[in-house]
């Protein structure tokens, strides 16, 4: 196109781990034209990695850890489309992740919500790990039961609302789509998939839910002052829910798979409720990136 690619996607890495290449990678393998810029923090020297894979993209490095709202940031100030999505360096985004993105921007909509598939869908521990995280992101999901994540945005948002809070450990896309109008929250499209990689070790997927709810409970916390009773019984109840998404938003052998799970959902789920009510009271004092 004459004026440029329509569609920015920023990657955003910390410490430059090693997935980082074949999340890269999965952004260049899209059969669109699009800009693409590395936001990495904490170290690690991104641009090396990424040039020893063989893959030429700008990177913007920082030695210091950037929260994911300050790395989005950086991205958006660094790229020029009029629209802008967002993945993770745990992520990889699936055939058509950005023409579906696209195609849904010019059709009207000013923010687009993505699914999210397991990386290891015979793996109890992952499918435990996926269930709990993303439950309400299965791509079998109707749109009325969706949670609005992985979203891509018009420009035009962060210049009429503000940019992502910088400050915030996690919750910082959630606090964004908060300040915008109904008309303007994301549409659901589960056409767009993205793999997540998911733990496939039980210990260290218990540890790693006890962190994702020290997060969560920590940013409760901090916007809401809430009692630690209450993020606890907030995560814990979702035990009540997992089997019915898995149910509606997963198919054949991988809903099978998925239901397998479910005591390894019950226990994870428990430490994701003690670290929403240690969160909760203490904060995230780990400072670890959402």
């Amino acid at each position: 196109m004459a004026d440029g690619p329509e569609l920015a996607v920023v990657v955003i890495g910390f410490r430059a781990p090693t997935n980082l290449v074949a999340a890269v990678r999965s952004v260049l393998d899209q059969n669109i034209p699009f800009e693409i810029v590395v936001v990495n923090s904490g170290g690690g020297n991104a641009g090396t990695l990424l040039a020893d894979a063989g893959l030429d993209v700008p990177v913007i490095e920082f030695e210091h850890r950037l929260f994911a709202g300050a790395a989005r940031n950086r991205g958006i100030a660094a790229t020029k489309a009029p629209f802008i999505a967002f993945l993770a360096d745990d992520c990889l985004a699936c055939p058509g992740w950005a023409e579906v993105r696209l195609r849904r921007h010019r059709e009207g909509a000013a923010a687009v919500a993505s699914a999210i598939v397991n990386s290891h869908p015979r793996n109890p521990v992952a499918c435990a790990a996926h269930l709990i995280t993303y439950m309400r992101r299965l791509p079998g999901l109707p749109a009325e039961k969706a949670q609005r994540y992985g979203v891509s945005f018009d420009r035009k948002l962060f210049d009429r609302y503000g940019l992502f809070d910088e400050q915030l450990a996690s919750g910082e896309d959630t606090e964004f789509m908060a300040r915008l109008p109904e008309a303007m929250q994301p549409v659901w499209e589960p056409q767009i998939l993205t793999v997540h990689r998911n733990e496939t070790r039980l210990l260290e997927m218990l540890a790693d839910q006890y962190r994702r709810g020290r997060r969560y409970g920590a940013y409760l916390g901090s916007v809401g002052g809430e009692n630690p009773a209450r993020p606890f019984r907030k995560v814990f109840r979702d035990r009540r829910i997992v089997g019915k998404l898995a149910k509606a938003g997963l198919s054949g052998k991988e809903r099978t798979f998925a239901l397998l799970s479910l005591p390894i959902v019950w226990l994870a789920l428990f430490a994701k409720s003690l670290g929403a009510a240690v969160g909760a009271r203490h904060g995230d004092k780990e400072g670890r990136r959402p």
